[in-house]
């Protein structure tokens, strides 16, 4: 199933998923920590290109994709974590 969904979502064969891994160290292409556990790493893309960016940790992935929606609220969260 999962060497189905790589090709299918991603157009990635399991080969190329496990060079891209190697290639990170076995480590989140974002946070650069080690990747550890069953759900990891998660296939990080560009949902409007569909190119391929890395191998993120679930949490990274989800945070990057929060991250790529509410892109204008940054400057209030910015000043928002600097108020006393």
């Amino acid at each position: 199933m999962f060497k189905r969904d790589l090709r299918a979502k991603y157009g990635l064969t399991l080969d190329q998923f496990h060079s891209m891994l190697v290639a990170q160290a076995g480590r989140c292409a974002l946070c650069e920590k080690p990747m550890i556990g069953p759900a990891e790493p998660h296939v990080d893309h560009c949902h409007a290109t569909s190119r391929v960016r890395g191998l993120l940790h679930s949490r990274c992935n989800l945070m990057l994709g929060w991250f790529e929606t509410t892109q204008p609220l940054f400057p209030r969260i910015l000043t928002y974590l600097g108020s006393p």
